[in-house]
């Protein structure tokens, strides 16, 4: 009688990079399992990264190779980890975390296919103070060590969440008071005509065909970033970095002004 064969072992997910992997050290060190390190490689920043993987017990082993497949490919500065599957947090538990929050800043990504833009998005919403990412289960690219490197260890520092369903997440947080803007390159409104305030959630399209139909439809406001004469569109993480930072522009300015104004 023939044996059962066993299931194939998936390979572990790693990121790679001085910075990433610090940045993990340092805000969730328990995500990783292992760090490696190249010999021979002079960094004074590794001292500080054995010294903080030491502190919460985390091994550390010196390799001549370091064991991810894109080693000869990718920008790894001789640093890599094994870390646990990032775990996103529910919907729900997400609104608990910013109840009292007067104005918190989401961002929804509708299949952003590509770990890279992801990875990019995420760094640009952290930079942004964004107060949470959320995107589908099923219509994403995967939050893998490509996305992490990518973020550059800012995956760490956001709050991620993981929805079923966008168009059903959307009318929930219309319900919370959310005002929701749709990035659509064909959008009437410029960004720069429209007034952000309050609570605010920014939905940015996949690369490709942009933002779904039933998402759309459930946008307060579809809009467009203006592109000079012969230019189409944008990649959707550069897109997503310059309505953010038109929404931290617009905040800092209200902020300035209320001080001034302030007995």
């Amino acid at each position: 009688m023939k044996k059962p064969s066993r299931p194939a072992r998936s390979a572990p997910l790693m990121i790679w990079g001085l910075h990433p992997v610090l940045e993990l050290l340092r805000h969730q060190p328990q995500q990783i399992t292992e760090i490696f390190l190249v010999k021979d490689r002079e960094a004074q920043s590794f001292h500080q990264l054995t010294g903080l993987a030491n502190r919460h017990g985390i091994a550390v082993k010196s390799v001549e190779i370091l064991p991810i497949p894109e080693a000869e490919s990718v920008t790894h500065q001789g640093v890599a980890a094994t870390i646990r599957p990032f775990a996103p947090m529910g919907f729900n538990s997400l609104l608990e975390r910013l109840a009292g929050n007067a104005a918190p800043l989401l961002v929804v990504l509708d299949s952003i296919q590509d770990p890279h833009n992801l990875g990019a998005i995420v760094r640009s919403a952290a930079a942004a103070g964004a107060d949470g990412i959320l995107l589908p289960k099923d219509r994403s690219a995967p939050l893998s060590g490509t996305a992490l490197k990518a973020s550059a260890g800012t995956m760490a520092l956001i709050n991620l969440c993981q929805v079923t369903n966008l168009a059903q997440t959307l009318k929930e947080l219309k319900k919370e008071g959310y005002w929701i803007y749709g990035a659509a390159g064909e959008a009437s409104q410029s960004l720069y005509a429209t007034s952000f305030s309050g609570p605010l959630c920014i939905v940015i399209g996949s690369e490709g065909k942009g933002l779904r139909p039933l998402v759309a439809e459930q946008c307060d406001h579809l809009i467009a970033i203006p592109l000079a004469a012969g230019i189409e569109s944008l990649n959707a993480s550069v897109a997503a970095g310059v309505i953010l930072f038109e929404i931290v522009r617009q905040r800092q300015m209200a902020a300035a002004a209320l001080s001034r104004n302030s007995p």
